[in-house]
């Protein structure tokens, strides 16, 4: 497999991992095979973004005893999901502080990112207050935005990874990873690059380690 880059460098690889956003790796399929191609931009994606939050742990009313919430797309908002990160890990903060993590992005809604870092900030603090009964100012505000960060595992989702699957068997030597196929969480992505890395591995004759 030769590949050319954008300052005209060729690569030679007798396996290559594609290892990028569905819609990426769909543009780099097309010369190889148009149906593994589309069934890679058939995957959806949407934007999203998180808003950290730190507060003062004496000015809280509730004791963030769990680890967060998630909100189901019945409730019709912008707001997936709160994770008291501080709880859910240590060393997040001061023992002082309480940091909280709002999620953002809704797919089929409206494009979150298009709203400013305050308007966001705004949005995290109206959840946190009516859920959580948070009034205090917080100490520390951070935004971070995912433009088409999350792929979404609509019906038909299991059919284009079957689809994938088989195809990605006919050029010998191409391998797939990440956040598209079989999860989008931190674990679910090491799992993927694991796989493909021990399958490029057994293809290429070499030793396959635990």
């Amino acid at each position: 497999k030769r590949q050319t880059l954008s300052n005209g460098q060729t690569i030679s690889a007798n396996a290559v991992i594609i290892a990028t956003p569905a819609f990426v790796s769909a543009k780099l399929l097309a010369a190889i095979d148009p149906a593994l191609a589309a069934a890679h931009a058939a995957i959806p994606h949407a934007s999203s973004a998180t808003v950290c939050l730190a507060f003062s742990r004496a000015e809280l009313a509730t004791d963030l005893d769990g680890y967060g919430y998630v909100i189901p797309r019945v409730e019709e908002t912008d707001i997936l999901a709160c994770t008291w990160t501080s709880s859910k890990w240590q060393g997040r903060a001061p023992a002082d502080q309480v940091l909280l993590r709002v999620y953002l992005g809704r797919y089929g809604r409206r494009d979150i990112l298009e709203e400013s870092d305050a308007a966001l900030v705004a949005l995290a603090m109206d959840e946190l207050r009516e859920m959580l009964d948070i009034t205090a100012q917080p100490t520390l505000e951070r935004v971070y935005r995912w433009p088409n960060g999350m792929p979404q595992y609509t019906i038909g989702h299991l059919d284009r990874l079957a689809q994938i699957e088989a195809g990605i068997k006919q050029p010998p030597g191409l391998f797939v990873a990440g956040a598209a196929y079989r999860g989008v969480g931190i674990p679910d992505c090491i799992h993927s690059a694991e796989q493909a890395a021990k399958a490029a591995a057994v293809y290429l004759g070499q030793p396959v380690y635990a």
